[in-house]
């Protein structure tokens, strides 16, 4: 074996993932190649599949600690021993996942009891919201009541940039439409908005995006990671827009709402927050950073929906 000096081994240990030599990573990010290439159009195994990946990682760095604690508990040891005892590697193994578990932890209580329980107004505060009509409340409900979900609470959004999106807050789930959605789009496209919005409830894609990110947060010393979690983000994004078709009775009215929306971004050059806008995706994008955005481009949605 070549001997590294220590800092490049520190270096190299971080970008590779610690706890994982190379030659089981490599099988590793292959068989999620695989996966990924036969699973193309079903979304629901690819973003399986790459969760499972997630938690056989973030499994592998909890009985990490395990052992890692059982073992340092077993050598009943002075520090000078433990050092001599314990590998370098294994320590560092050791520091980063406790580091990654506990920071996983932390993230998840503030998400479920603080983050999530704000009001809306305060988790977007670059938003202005209004009361939604009537209309608009009465057709959320009724797609509701045909996706089979509970009806979250109406939000209207006082823009004219067409978004739409739904997330937690302290209400519940609340789904958002933007005053220039409604008016740009005839009401069969803007149906497809919402349902995209309300088959993210029933396809469980909270709870599952919610595990993504809170593992990505404990593993945050490996970088495969930091692909996989956007990737689970994008999967049920595609998802989210089969169900959409399913719900509505097909997906002409879901692409040309996607088509309209494209058309007005590129236009406009939106500067609404990605983060709050479900139906949208940047339109300056290369390969690379494709990899890390959790929202897949229009066109590209826009062409999967064509090919049914």
């Amino acid at each position: 074996m070549i001997d590294l000096p220590r800092p490049v081994e520190i270096l190299v240990l971080f970008l590779l993932g610690p706890s994982w030599p190379m030659a089981l990573m490599l099988p590793l990010i292959l068989g999620i190649l695989a996966c990924t290439l036969f699973f193309k159009r079903s979304f629901h195994r690819r973003s399986i599949v790459l969760l499972s990946v997630l938690a056989l990682l973030f499994g592998e760095s909890l009985l990490l600690i395990v052992f890692g604690l059982t073992k340092i508990h077993l050598l009943k040891s002075s520090l000078a021993g433990i050092k001599q005892l314990l590998p370098f590697h294994f320590t560092l193994n050791l520091v980063l996942a406790t580091v990654g578990v506990l920071a996983a932890v932390g993230a998840a209580v503030y998400v479920e009891f603080g983050r999530s329980r704000l009001p809306l107004a305060q988790l977007f505060p670059e938003v202005q919201f209004a009361e939604a009509p009537v209309q608009l409340v009465e057709r959320v409900d009724q797609l509701a009541a045909e996706a089979r979900v509970s009806p979250p609470g109406v939000s209207l959004i006082d823009s004219g940039i067409p978004s739409a999106f739904i997330t937690r807050s302290r209400k519940g789930f609340e789904i958002a439409v933007s005053v220039g959605l409604i008016e740009s789009l005839d009401r069969e496209e803007v149906d497809a908005c919402i349902a995209h919005e309300l088959a993210h409830l029933k396809n469980k894609d909270f709870v599952l995006r919610f595990f993504a990110t809170m593992a990505k947060v404990g593993l945050f010393a490996r970088p495969l990671s930091y692909i996989i979690e956007p990737a689970v983000y994008r999967a049920r994004e595609h998802l989210a827009d089969f169900t959409a078709v399913k719900l509505i009775g097909g997906p002409a009215a879901l692409i040309s709402a996607l088509s309209k929306i494209h058309e007005s971004q590129i236009e406009s050059l939106a500067s609404i927050s990605i983060a709050t806008a479900c139906l949208f995706g940047s339109v300056r994008k290369n390969r690379i950073t494709n990899l890390f955005n959790k929202q897949p481009k229009l066109q590209d949605r826009i062409s999967v929906l064509q090919e049914l």
